[in-house]
This record gives C-alpha cells, sequence and structure tokens, in this order.
C-alpha cells in the first residue's frame, strides 16, 4: 500500500542518522516474548448495534482524537481524555440512527458545543475538523458499511482505496505526514467489527504521545539526555522538530517489528502497549499538535 510504505520509508530515513533517540533490538525481543506469553488484549469499544453508526462514529472520534492535555502531561481541563470525548460524542448522537446529512449536521453541531462547554483543548482546531465531516462523511461511510457486506479477508485493495479515500476526503486527516488518525480509525473499525485483520498487520502504528512513552519503559527505545530532560521536567518538544520526528519515526519502526515478531497486527500490538499506560507514573514527551 503507497501511503502506508511511505511512512515506513520516512520513518526509516528519520533514523539513519538519528541523534535523540535509537531503538534497542534485544529489549524489542524481549518485549515481543513478554507479549507472546500473555493474552492477546481486548480494547473496550462502546456497544453500538447500528453499523451505519457505528462507523460514523469512529470517524467523528478518529477526526479529534488528539492532545488532551493541557500545560503538564498529567493536568487535563475538566477531565479532558478520549473516554470524556466518546462520552460525549455518544451523547451528541443519541438520535441519529439512519445517514441524513441534516441530522449528521446537528449531531456534530452538538458535539462542538459539548466539547467547548467541557474545555477540550485545541478546540478551533477540533471545530475544523468536525467542520470537514459534514459535507462527505455519509457517503463514506456507507461505502464502508457497503463493503463490510463482503468478506474483507484478504482484500488489500479495498483497504487501500479506502485509505486514500479517507486522506483525499478530509484533510484533516491528511495533515500528519505520519498518518497517526488515518491509522486510527482503520485501527477502531477492528478492534469494533473485527474488519481487516490481516492488513492491520503491515499498518503503521498510530504514534501518539503513550505508546512512545511505554516503549521507552520496555527499553526498546532510547532517549538521549536532552530529550529525557525535557520530558522529565514538561519543556514542550516542538511540532516537526528532529527530536519529536525521531521519537515518533522510532515509534513506528519499533511497532512493526514487534508485529513481525508476534505475528500480531497493529491494533493489538498497540492495544497491549496503551492499556498499561496507566500502569506506570513516567510522563510523556509534550508537543502541541492535532497529529496525536
Amino acid at each position: 500500500m503507497k501511503l502506508v510504505n511511505e511512512i515506513f520509508e520516512i520513518s526509516e530515513s528519520f533514523m539513519k542518522d538519528c541523534n535523540y533517540v535509537r531503538l534497542d533490538q534485544p529489549q524489542i525481543k524481549k518485549l515481543s516474548e513478554l507479549m507472546l506469553a500473555t493474552d492477546n488484549p481486548r480494547f473496550p469499544i462502546p456497544e453500538e448495534n447500528n453499523l451505519s453508526k457505528a462507523i460514523m462514529l469512529e470517524l467523528v472520534a478518529a477526526s479529534v482524537n488528539y492532545c488532551y492535555w493541557y500545560g503538564k502531561h498529567d493536568i487535563r481541563p475538566c477531565g479532558s481524555s478520549s473516554t470524556r470525548m466518546y462520552e460525549l460524542l455518544l451523547t451528541s448522537f443519541y438520535d441519529y440512527e439512519n445517514p441524513n446529512t441534516k441530522q449528521l449536521k446537528k449531531c456534530l453541531d452538538r458535539f462542538a458545543s459539548l466539547l467547548i462547554n467541557n474545555r477540550f483543548p485545541l478546540i478551533e482546531e477540533r471545530i475544523n475538523h468536525l467542520n470537514q465531516l459534514k459535507d462527505h462523511a455519509i457517503g463514506y461511510c456507507l461505502l464502508i458499511e457497503k463493503w463490510a457486506s463482503v468478506d474483507f479477508k484478504g482484500s488489500d485493495n479495498i483497504f487501500s482505496f479506502l485509505f486514500d479515500e479517507l486522506i483525499e476526503k478530509f484533510p484533516g486527516f491528511a495533515s500528519d505526514i505520519f498518518l497517526k488518525r488515518a491509522s486510527l480509525f482503520f485501527v477502531q473499525l477492528y478492534r469494533r467489527f473485527g474488519w481487516f485483520a490481516n492488513e492491520l498487520k503491515t499498518l503503521h502504528v498510530p504514534a501518539d504521545y503513550q505508546i512512545p512513552k511505554m516503549l521507552e519503559h520496555f527499553g526498546c527505545l532510547v532517549y538521549n539526555d536532552s530529550i529525557k530532560q525535557s520530558i522529565n521536567e514538561g519543556q514542550l518538544i516542538s511540532k516537526n522538530s528532529i527530536q519529536e520526528c525521531e521519537i515518533r519515526a522510532a515509534t513506528i519502526i519499533t511497532i512493526k517489528k514487534l508485529c513481525e515478531l508476534t505475528k500480531w497486527n497493529v491494533a493489538d500490538v498497540d492495544s497491549f502497549l496503551f492499556l498499561r499506560r496507566n500502569t506506570i507514573s513516567n510522563p510523556f514527551h509534550l508537543c502541541i499538535t492535532t497529529d496525536y
């Protein structure tokens, strides 16, 4: 798949002459052995029996699933989090039962108001990303629903087409060179429906704050002293800086290696790490961005 292959190529190019982050191959192997000794993780997903609505919920959620902290890694205005975002999303879409443009816009506006009133960070950016969904989200979700009626197994071409369509129709997803939220959308479809299990074995990880934190904790990523100091002291790391790009590139390459060693797909590897994020108190790197 062209877009995903390009992300791996970009990641490799950052790590050829890395200065701030390196991979520890023996520790990556050790983590893969630990993963294989545990049960495959089950990611919690809010229940929704309406197929059209469930796909729409995941698309809307992925469009604004980023940057919940403010100032410090552990300060979350009004309890801002991905869990809280989903709660507000479900409240906003309580009466969305059938694909309808007028109703979708009403629900999106309702969701935006709740995000504002609950003081979510980067609110202007979130509203802009929600507005991008108003014209094409229904058609895109119906396209996915159409393919859901056939067997997704072995459907590389379908997956590639749907991934490309997501990037082209909604520029908010395309703005991140590492395409984190685009990857996350399909990861969530797998978690909810079991779709694209094989395709996700070669998909890149949604590289964010928590996954590199956990990889560093397990010794798979080794930060130099300057990045360690920045993280421990809560200093901002600039978006698109070489430090930030190396953290995310190293994360993507490491997760790819873990997928290869465990034969798990990227969603299950991500779940193993993400669901353990609160077991350690280490701060994550601070970068103000809509990318993650």
